[in-house]
């Protein structure tokens, strides 16, 4: 797209998409959960909304959610400079330090009641993962070195608590003590994992850096000879401690998953050097295009198997944001006219059945697009934010060239 095209008719579409967006976000969605999802009594960030955007009565604050909060409004400041969110994301951080760290054991628990007690003292890589992606964004935000210092020490802490020293990777949950759970072998904590530590080598401007590059490289490995099946092109979710596909779940797949490596694999300049990961990349997109997406309906199921028949034919918000984030990116990269297209297919039929006019949104669609009835998870805001972001920042850029 150049500048004279954005005088045509289909210029004023990508306008459109452009002001559509910024109004969403900045002018509904962020101001909605600061206004509602902000404890004011107690600080941190609510767990869910109900219908009515009042908390519900669940008396739980997960490290997930606080994370996951922070790391909004964190992006929001940048992008967009305003007070509110840096107050937003200033009491959450501030919250997370009081109550989540665990002084004694290392590490963070996975839960605390609404007050800031403990309620679950349980340490897992996910919501680790999130520490470590909400302080490089912190830190990109407000340059508050502590930030920094917090990821390198719980960084630390995971390597010495959770890696398994046999089969590769982290253990998924560990008790209180860090001894580790049973537990199904998942990809999804380690790729939240590579995500965390991609925003860091990308963010801090320290020597750890090359610490946090050589994490990162890690799980590239772990995906090149795990995650990725080379013989159907797709990628596991559920191994047993082997790190073979678990008999009961390993024939699992979630486009959505697809969609997310393909943008972490092609934000990462260390795998975009490498021809193989690049085509692994290509190969789950591809595939996700094929199998998981709705030709009749439009929108990507919940899950299909590696022969792409349709397990879960319900379609939740998030797959929806991650393929908006890498048909974003892949246009950015390729410069091919079909990923812009589908990028603003994507955007209307976002704005068309999910994203609503007060900020709200349908967390889940039947096949035929119609709403399930759900709350509003304090953990989708995330997915939303980062996927508008990414179609508004590639549009963005292609209207000023």
């Amino acid at each position: 797209m150049t500048k004279q095209s954005l005088n045509t008719p289909l210029g004023n579409h990508y306008r459109d998409q452009l002001a559509r967006i910024d109004h969403y976000l900045f002018d509904r969605l962020l101001p909605l959960w600061r206004d509602n999802g902000i404890d004011r009594q107690h600080g941190g960030f609510y767990e869910r909304l109900d219908s009515q955007l009042q908390p519900l009565s669940v008396d739980t604050k997960r490290l997930l959610v606080q994370c996951r909060q922070i790391f909004v409004y964190s992006l929001a400041f940048i992008s967009n400079r305003q007070k509110e969110d840096a107050e937003a994301a200033k009491q959450g951080f501030s919250f997370l330090q009081q109550h989540f760290l665990d002084r004694a054991q290392g590490g963070w628990f996975f839960s605390v009641h609404n007050d800031g007690r403990v309620r679950d003292s349980a340490k897992d890589a996910y919501g680790h993962a999130f520490v470590l992606f909400a302080c490089a964004y912190y830190y990109r935000a407000f340059k508050d070195e502590y930030a920094l210092q917090i990821a390198f020490e719980t960084s630390q802490c995971l390597l010495q608590q959770l890696t398994d020293t046999e089969g590769g990777g982290f253990f998924e949950a560990a008790e209180s003590d860090w001894k580790p759970r049973q537990a199904i072998r998942r990809q999804n904590p380690h790729m939240h994992l590579l995500e965390a530590f991609v925003a860091l080598y990308q963010n801090d401007p320290s020597d750890n850096r090359f610490f946090y590059q050589a994490q990162a490289d890690n799980i590239l490995q772990l995906f090149g000879e795990y995650f990725f099946d080379d013989t159907t092109d797709t990628l596991g979710e559920f191994f047993n401690d082997q790190w073979c596909p678990d008999n009961g779940q390993g024939h699992r797949i979630e486009p959505g998953h697809h969609y997310e490596w393909y943008w972490l694999l092609s934000t990462y300049d260390q795998s975009q050097a490498n021809p193989i990961l690049r085509q692994q990349a290509e190969a789950l997109y591809a595939w996700a295009d094929r199998y998981g997406c709705d030709s009749e309906h439009g929108g990507i199921f919940n899950e299909v198997d590696r022969n792409g028949r349709i397990l879960d034919d319900a379609k939740r918000i998030w797959p929806v944001t991650e393929c908006l984030k890498a048909r974003a990116l892949r246009y950015q990269l390729l410069h091919e006219a079909q990923d812009l297209h589908k990028l603003c297919e994507l955007l209307d039929y976002l704005f068309a059945y999910y994203l609503q006019e007060d900020g709200r949104w349908h967390e889940y669609l039947n096949r035929d697009n119609s709403p399930k009835p759900y709350d509003l998870p304090g953990s989708t805001g995330y997915h939303i934010v980062l996927g508008l972001m990414e179609a508004r920042r590639v549009l963005n850029q292609q209207s000023a060239q």
